[in-house]
């Protein structure tokens, strides 16, 4: 049986390399070469090849350039608090991180060479992954947000209970007429094309929910404005006669109008409106109900005109707020929840 170069050390096989090319510039036959070698015939031709096309060269043996250099454990949470950083703390010039970047701060800060694909691998086994980032408006104060979660919502549960008021989180938003497009299945390089309209506009939508698994929404054909949002409050009060009502809404201007604040203090007995820090949509549960509606419900649709968008908006907010513990997943997923 013919030996298997696998076997043979690397040096080993350099020297019968050029050994053989001695033997073939004496004459030697490759049949005769790979009896004296005890190696496959084809082996041997490969290497005259090669000097044919190379050059002499082209024997050596080439270094093995081995595994990528292992990361202790000490090393390997050194990463993870990197990654919990902002990029740009490092000198990169976006905030977000890629596996390039990782391995430039590896090479720098641990002295160690990894490979793209290893970065890729060692990450995965660190239990990260490659993740959207959800935007956040640059003027939120986050100590601002943190205090209200500690000191504000405490006392607004407090009076709930005292009152035995219903509660309720509030928030708009608006529908456009062009529609949230996500991925489909479709045969490779056939990409599919879902027809909209091109006309610009939409509707605004309000809605409250309610931890006990209530909704109340009211649609606009344009802006909310001081009196609709009146009239939206109005309609929560008729929905619990007899019962204090306690709403949170954002800081919206419209939400602190003169018209609102002479409204709430005429019916202080029946309501009482508080307002969570600016740009603090996570401390708002509602907010989820317009990322379900627009991810679920509104998903490629096909209304043409704002009077179709009004009755489509209509009847998926309707069909929302007839499950209760779709509602009640709402705060579930909420900061303001996780914080009680």
């Amino acid at each position: 049986m013919k030996k298997d170069g696998r076997s043979i050390s690397r040096e080993t096989l350099e020297n019968y390399r050029f050994q053989a090319l001695k033997l073939r510039k004496k004459g030697w036959k490759v049949k005769k070469i790979a009896e004296a070698f005890d190696l496959n015939e084809k082996s041997i031709s490969r290497w005259f090849v090669k000097v044919n096309k190379f050059g002499e060269n082209s024997l050596k043996r080439t270094i093995a350039k081995g595994n990528s250099p292992k990361l202790n454990e000490q090393e390997k949470l050194k990463i993870i608090e990197w990654l919990k950083e902002d990029a740009r703390t490092f000198g990169f010039p976006s905030p977000l991180w890629n596996c390039k970047q990782i391995q430039r701060l590896i090479k720098k800060n641990l002295n160690k060479s990894l490979a793209i694909s290893s970065i890729w691998e060692l990450l995965k086994k660190l239990n990260l992954s490659a993740q959207k980032p959800k935007k956040q408006a640059k003027e939120k104060d986050e100590k601002l947000a943190n205090k209200w979660l500690k000191e504000e919502w405490p006392k607004i549960k407090a009076i709930v209970r005292r009152q035995q008021a219903m509660l309720y989180f509030q928030d708009e938003a608006g529908v456009s007429l062009i529609p949230y497009l996500r991925t489909t299945w479709s045969p490779k390089g056939e990409t599919p094309v879902i027809k909209v309209t091109g006309k610009k506009g939409g509707i605004c939508v309000s809605s409250a929910i309610s931890p006990a698994g209530r909704m109340v929404f009211r649609i606009e054909k344009g802006r909310m404005t001081s009196e609709t949002y009146i009239d939206f409050l109005a309609k929560i009060i008729i929905q619990h006669p007899g019962r204090k009502i306690v709403v949170i809404s954002d800081n919206a201007p419209i939400h602190k109008s003169k018209a609102v604040q002479s409204f709430l203090l005429s019916n202080e007995k029946r309501i009482s409106l508080f307002h969570i820090p600016a740009y603090s949509p996570e401390l708002n549960p509602d907010e989820h109900v317009w990322c379900y509606l627009k991810a679920y419900e509104l998903v490629a649709h096909q209304a043409q005109n704002k009077e179709e968008l009004k009755k489509l908006v209509n009847a998926k907010m309707h069909k929302i707020a007839g499950k209760e513990k779709l509602i009640h997943s709402f705060f579930m997923q909420n900061k303001v929840t996780k914080s009680t």
